[in-house]
């Protein structure tokens, strides 16, 4: 039989790679490697020992889970979370545990932090958060400028253009045309810029548990700043949770002390009439007396079904009030967590 001659019986030719001259080129390019590695060695070292340390406080919190639905869509949702998967928030409450970690990183946050007054090492006196960031917190100055300069060039000519333009506003103008929008100041503004990006919180799904943590110079700065972000948070919760049944009491208070008064107004009318008419018989006076009786009869039960109902609206209140258990309390870190030498 003839064999075909279009069909080739060659075996395919495979791309080999040749070891002996990658390694005769890099032998003859040595002194590039060499230089590339060295360079890059002493960029490193550079940035390493120049770097002011870094010191990273935080807690783990355990939040407390309302629901208010029941039955077996409670125990689909416990088998979704156990699976990572979220359903629908119907039967939750509107500010859901995953939704904490935003309430840190949102501006009133920060504009109530800056107020606040920390303790810094090695100083006597306490400082505001404000005053810590702008005259405490100040990184290596020459290696500030090397990052502004070089990598963080963009960002420097973008701030120039910015406060150039912002020099041509007129900020009291603007204020005084909206003034029930809340303006922050050029200082407020920076500070806030520069506590964004060390103060950090996130959510683990599957555990149900918060982290929230500090990153700053000063380790007592930063365990007091992380310490002051968890107590506005559970302050946060804990109002937006019982706002409402805390306005319902309020207005029950108000209520009640009203029907008090009235109650022991209508006693005293019925007291002094029974006092002046006692051996009165007369159709009239019994007709008074039935008329102020009435009266009495229903201020008291009203002022009675008020102060049951502030009792049971005091019980709920505590009842709405949630509570955040801390998994791990704050700490003053010993170690470092950067720059990682």
């Amino acid at each position: 039989m003839a064999k075909d001659p279009n069909i080739h019986t060659d075996p395919p030719q495979e791309d080999e790679i040749d070891l002996v001259e990658i390694i005769r080129f890099l032998w003859d390019s040595r002194r590039m490697v060499l230089y590339i590695t060295g360079a890059f060695i002493a960029i490193g070292l550079f940035v390493a020992l120049l770097s002011t340390p870094q010191y990273k406080a935080g807690a783990r919190i355990l939040p407390e889970i309302q629901q208010r639905g029941g039955g077996s869509s409670d125990l689909l949702r416990q088998l979704a979370g156990s699976a990572g998967i979220r359903l629908s928030s119907e039967g939750f409450e509107a500010l859901r545990p995953d939704l904490y970690p935003r309430v840190l990183a949102s501006t009133p946050f920060f504009y109530d932090l800056l107020d606040k007054e920390i303790h810094v090492s090695f100083q006597p006196e306490t400082v505001t958060v404000q005053e810590y960031v702008e005259y405490h917190m100040r990184g290596n100055p020459v290696l500030g400028a090397a990052r502004r300069y070089t990598i963080g060039l963009p960002r420097t000519m973008i701030g120039w253009v910015r406060s150039v333009r912002r020099s041509t506003e007129d900020p009291a103008a603007i204020a005084a045309a909206h003034p029930e929008i809340p303006r922050l100041t050029m200082r407020e503004y920076n500070a806030i810029r520069a506590l964004r990006g060390r103060i950090e919180s996130d959510m683990d799904m599957q555990a149900w548990i918060i982290s929230v943590s500090a990153e700053f110079p000063d380790p007592v700065a930063a365990a007091q700043i992380a310490d002051l972000a968890v107590n506005y948070l559970n302050d946060y919760v804990v109002e937006y949770k019982i706002q409402k049944v805390v306005k319902d009491l309020e207005f029950i208070e108000e209520r009640y002390i009203e029907k008090q008064a009235r109650f022991f107004e209508a006693q005293q009318r019925l007291a002094k009439f029974q006092d002046a008419n006692r051996n009165v018989v007369s159709a009239a006076v019994r007709t008074e007396e039935q008329r102020l009786q009435h009266q009495y009869t229903l201020a008291f039960n009203l002022y009675n079904e008020l102060a049951q109902r502030r009792e049971n609206a005091r019980i709920r209140v505590q009842e709405e009030t949630p509570v955040l258990k801390l998994l791990e309390p704050v700490q003053v870190p010993l170690e470092r967590s950067q720059p990682k030498r």
